[in-house]
């Protein structure tokens, strides 16, 4: 702070000297004018101290010796002002009186506050640029420094020498010390230290070597301290290129011990100033906190790991091992995506796309109903995704393989995609393999140049998958988001949470200055210095972090004037154009930063900068919206699979993948995992009976694979399948070959294997085109015995999760509700019971298969049984926070009210 609160350094230097003035001038005027001459009382009156004259004539005398023993403080600050020492006399007042004259001659760090749009170029060219909000950190001394020990402090925006002598030195008093420390200094920007002048954000002060509070300090090296061999067995320097999960696996023996290193160092000041917020984001030189490498009873905990393997699109599958030729044995880990037609993101926002296509999923599933025992039941084929929607959710599944644990099913995605911490930094690209972030509170970013566009697309979209009313917050200007985004996204606001459109730059700022007002607020309220300090003390504060994004090709003054002072507020600005106080980067088409200036220089040095071209862009938007409840149009095109008809002749080997994946000769279970992509190939040929080429399976199976290395691949799975299957069946090759080629077409040999998929489709068409309900009845019975699970349940496949699984699930529990409904109306409640749990186990977030049992529980006179369910559906719900629909809630108030038969819907 500088003059009581007042951040604005002028201001405050006006302050200050207009209350020195009525402190030394204005009181004797006063006293002098209404006052003199002073009646002196007599002995009389001495007698009596409680006359008048005694009591005034007192108050005179302790008012006139405060005053000189003030002015007499002033003198003496003055005299050490100018001879930069430090006095040794202690005087009443003297406190007070440095206070003023430090600061009125020792400005704030704040830029000037001009008026919105008034001031000019060139005053504008030479203001100080505030760097973003950071801890301390140590500077290494300058060469000729002398070996005396310091400690160092980097200035921060608004800071003072009183204050920070106040806060370091545990006396404002001592700001001269600092002075005398670093006065000439030239500081890394090229200025000079001189006494009065600005503090400017970056400068690395010298600080007397008793401050405190510092994360790192220097010392001269004959002063240096060893550190014990126990506290460095616990501390981890993080090396370049390194992960939470490297780490853990190399210090701990257990890389899925990541996450205790997260959280025994989460929030905690970094040597650089920055903090670990972010499991993802770790920067070279910070030291973590380790967890005993043993832990007795502890059992072995599945998690994800922060930074996986490679999850690029040219990357391999981990599962298989690499040969050196495609990439070295050693190299880093990746934690970014580069997309099909262009495109490069972090894997968090992959997260964040996989996260809204769950949701979207889960919300077209709880909503299936079936009208009529009646209607045709088939399998759906969904609409495919945009490449680069595919390509985030296939990077998304891929980064749990390092850990070797399958990726979670949609409901557990979800809700566990529900984090309450706002984020507090944004990543922005890479610098070789290591990643670049950039603190969101105070930054004040603009790009320029022809990638610049498509830099900003990337980096508010990844903010924007994470985003809402409680996390964060993104403010763009209507105009410049549809120029980024295209026209629909201007109707769906109300789908994107954390989305704000203003009508106009000026409007998009005047809700920072409300912001603004309203943290200060806050933070007073509080007794908070800033909103990381806040969040700490009150969780439950709903402060997001706040960004804005626009477009200002010539730079806007008054915004780089307010950017200045929003680091303690956790409010950033990303603008196109240029900005005068903050950092401008010239990105060219490649989106690499071709020059910078401003503050953050050194960390956006040789960055290429994420990026999305808009097409993408405009796909992933849509897909949060969904995910978000926006409307979307249904499948309505059934799949385009023929299927074999039934043999006559029974087939020796059988294929199970209705439900966990099983091979069968002659009733015998044989295993073929172990094959490298041998189940795999059998379950995709499976799964499209009329046959795929050679091309399209290198692409399902190896999609990363350099073409002639696929095919390569591809016939060595053939050949293990083959082999397995003529091992277990003793048939030579030219009685079977299991899997058959007709022209370039590779098929499984119906003659010899028998799908259970197959004989799914056909009992579906049965189904379907039954006479009556007796027969529709038998086939559908037919389904239910086939239900063993959802499709190739425990397979890794990414190819089965976005076009064949889910699907199939919901064909399969619209087949079993018309199968129950059909018992029930023949009076079988038992059975039709059966059939509805059924259903409810192979989807349990299908309302209408939940809302069938129940109903039908209560009609069994099972009330307490139905109302346990009710309260696992309404358990359920509430984890993925959305409400059951009408006709979920009609058959739920009928049950919290009398036992009894309950209303069909």
């Amino acid at each position: 702070m500088t003059m009581y609160g007042l951040r604005h350094p002028i201001l405050s230097k006006v302050t200050a000297a207009t209350v020195l003035t009525a402190l030394l001038a204005g009181i004797p005027t006063v006293l002098l004018a209404f006052f003199w001459p002073i009646d002196l009382p007599t002995l009389d009156d001495l007698a009596t101290p409680t006359e008048p004259v005694v009591i005034k004539a007192l108050l005179l005398g302790i008012v006139w010796t405060c005053w000189t023993l003030f002015a007499w403080a002033v003198l003496v600050e003055l005299v050490d002002t100018f001879r930069v020492s430090q006095s040794r006399v202690r005087m009443p007042f003297q406190r007070l009186a440095a206070y003023l004259i430090t600061t009125i001659t020792l400005a704030a760090t704040a830029p000037v506050a001009a008026t919105r749009g008034a001031a000019p170029a060139a005053a504008v060219a030479v203001m100080p640029a505030p760097l973003p909000d950071h801890a301390l950190m140590a500077a290494e001394p300058e060469t000729g420094a002398p070996t005396k020990e310091y400690k160092t402090y980097v200035v921060k925006p608004r800071d003072t020498l009183w204050e920070i002598a106040r806060k370091h030195l545990g006396e404002p008093m001592r700001y001269r010390e600092i002075v005398t420390l670093n006065q000439g200094r030239v500081m890394d920007d090229g200025q000079t230290f001189t006494r009065g002048d600005w503090l400017r954000p970056g400068w690395t002060l010298r600080l007397p070597a008793d401050a405190a509070r510092l994360d790192t300090e220097h010392k001269a090296p004959e002063q240096g301290q060893a550190v014990s061999r126990d506290a460095e067995r616990h501390v981890h320097t993080v090396a370049s290129g390194e992960s939470l999960w490297e780490i853990a696996e190399k210090r701990l023996g257990d890389g899925r011990r990541h996450k205790e290193i997260f959280k025994l160092n989460k929030g905690r000041v970094q040597p650089d100033g920055a903090r670990l917020v972010d499991p993802d984001v770790l920067e070279s030189g910070w030291r973590l906190t380790l967890p005993e490498r043993e832990q007795a009873g502890r059992k072995p905990a599945l998690h994800r790991p922060s930074v996986p393997a490679r999850t690029d699109v040219t990357a391999r599958p981990a599962a298989e091992p690499m040969p050196s030729a495609e990439m070295p044995a050693a190299s880093a880990p990746s934690n970014v995506v580069v997309l099909p037609r262009g495109g490069m993101v972090a894997l968090s926002f992959a997260a964040g796309v996989a996260v809204a296509l769950a949701a979207a999923r889960l919300r077209q599933r709880r909503r299936v109903t079936i009208r009529d025992v009646d209607e045709p039941v088939s399998v759906l084929a969904p609409e495919p995704e945009a490449p680069a929607v595919r390509a985030l959710e296939r990077a998304h599944r891929r980064s749990y393989a390092e850990s070797d644990e399958a990726p979670p099913d949609d409901y557990d995605l979800v809700i566990s995609s529900f984090p309450t911490d706002p984020p507090t930094a944004l990543k922005v690209g890479t610098r070789g393999e290591e990643p670049v972030s950039l603190a969101l509170s105070g930054l004040n970013l603009a790009l320029t140049g022809p990638g610049a566009d498509d830099c900003i697309r990337a980096i508010v979209l990844d903010l924007l998958s994470q985003a809402d009313q409680h996390r964060a917050e993104i403010v763009i200007p209507r105009q410049d988001a549809e120029r980024w985004f295209g026209a629909p996204i201007l109707t769906m606001t109300d789908y994107l949470p954390g989305l704000r459109l203003a009508p106009e730059l000026n409007d998009a700022i005047d809700h920072l200055e409300g912001q603004f007002v309203t943290r200060r607020r806050v933070l007073r309220d509080s007794e908070a210095e800033d909103i990381p300090e806040l969040r700490d003390a009150e969780p439950d504060e709903p402060l997001p972090a706040l960004l804005l994004t626009a477009c200002s090709l010539e730079g806007h003054s008054y915004l780089d004037t307010l950017m200045g002072l929003a680091s303690g507020f956790d409010i950033g600005a990303l603008m196109v154009g240029r900005s005068a106080f903050g950092t401008t980067c010239e990105v060219g088409e490649d989106h690499q930063v071709a020059e910078a200036s401003g503050a953050l220089v050194e960390k956006l040095r040789d960055t290429s900068l994420f990026h999305l071209p808009q097409e993408s862009a405009s796909a992933v938007l849509h897909k949060l919206a969904v995910g978000n409840g926006m409307p979307a149009e249904q499948p309505t095109q059934e799949v385009d699979l023929s299927v074999p008809p039934p043999g006559t002749a029974e087939r020796r080997v059988r294929l199970s993948i209705v439900g966990e994946p099983i091979v069968e000769v002659d009733g015998k279970m044989v295993d073929i995992s172990g094959r490298t992509k041998a189940l795999e190939l059998f379950v995709l040929l499976a799964v499209h009976p009329k046959g795929l080429e050679r091309e399209e399976i290198c692409e399902y199976l190896w999609p990363d694979v350099e073409e002639t290395l696929a095919g390569y691949r591809f016939h060595s799975a053939l050949k293990d399948l083959r082999v397995a299957l003529r091992e277990s069946t003793g048939l030579r090759d030219k009685e079977a070959s299991f899997v058959e080629r007709s022209g370039k077409t590779y098929r499984i040999e119906a003659e010899h294997v028998d799908v259970d998929l197959w004989t799914f489709h056909r009992a579906l068409a049965d189904a379907r085109t039954a006479a009556d309900g007796e027969a529709k009845t038998v086939a559908l019975e037919a389904v239910a015995g086939l239900c063993r699970g959802r499709l190739g349940q425990g397979l890794r496949y990414d190819w089965i999760d976005q076009d064949h699984r889910w699907p199939l699930t919901v064909a399969s529990v619209k087949a079993l509700l018309q199968l129950g409904t059909l018992h029930e109306r023949a009076g079988r409640n038992e059975r039709a019971l059966e059939v509805f749990d059924q259903a409810c186990a192979l989807d349990p977030d299908m309302e209408s298969a939940a809302r069938a049992a129940i109903r039908l529980l209560v009609e069994l006179g099972r009330t307490d049984e139905a109302r346990l369910r009710v309260r696992h559906l309404k358990a359920r719900l509430a984890a993925l926070g959305v409400s059951a629909s009408s006709e979920t809630r009609a058959v739920l108030d009928q049950i919290g009210g009398r036992p009894g038969r309950v209303a069909r819907n």
